[in-house]
């Protein structure tokens, strides 16, 4: 070991490593620091390496990227004002509807597509709220059971496709058929406990 310490990789010169030394200010490197550095490691040293040149960008430059940018971006672009002290921002849900109403054929505006094509907000459909009076389920099962090859359990129950499948099996093999129908109904009135708008049957 020779006690220096190469200043490029911050690790000490062993006695057996190729050294050079800075014809400048004396410094030793390991040789491949110094190659790599492409010069001096030392601050201000005259064979230190030069430096790289800066980016400048001049004041009509900057103006014709500003006038270059799409002007449907910066039209669309929206700060939002700071929340107040202690609280939420004070917008309201019809205001973030608009903006996003109005940023969206922006951003149709920018990749060339039609604005009239653009997606415009709907609002969500609520789902129906069942309505009327909750069938019997005694009155289906009696129906399936005894004319379920006829979908007769189904017809109450308001199932019409399915009834209606039920009786056409029956009616188009004249009761041939009519066994697999019973069974389809046996199965629907072990695993059906509400009607097709979705209200429980009442026992």
């Amino acid at each position: 070991m020779t006690g220096e310490v190469c200043p490029y990789c911050r690790t000490p010169i062993a006695a057996d490593e190729a050294v050079t030394a800075c014809s400048g200010c004396g410094t030793p490197h390991h040789t491949d620091c110094y190659a790599e550095n492409g010069g001096c490691t030392i601050f201000g040293c005259s064979n230190a390496p030069a430096e790289e040149p800066k980016l400048t960008v001049s004041t009509p430059e900057l103006a014709t990227a500003a006038q270059s940018a799409p002007a449907a971006m910066t039209a669309t672009a929206i700060a939002a004002p700071p929340p107040p002290p202690g609280g939420e921002p004070d917008t309201s849900l019809n205001e973030l509807r608009q903006i996003s109403s109005s940023v969206v054929p922006s951003m149709y505006s920018l990749f060339g597509a039609d604005v009239a094509t653009a997606p415009a907000y709907r609002e969500p459909e609520p789902e129906p709220i069942p309505t009327g009076e909750p069938k019997s389920r005694t009155t289906f099962i009696v129906l399936g059971a005894l004319l379920g090859a006829l979908g007769a359990h189904n017809f109450y129950a308001g199932y019409t496709k399915k009834a209606v499948t039920q009786l056409l099996i029956t009616l188009c093999t004249i009761g041939f058929a009519s066994p697999m129908s019973w069974i389809w109904a046996i199965i629907d009135i072990c695993t059906v406990n509400q009607d097709r708008q979705g209200i429980e049957f009442a026992a």
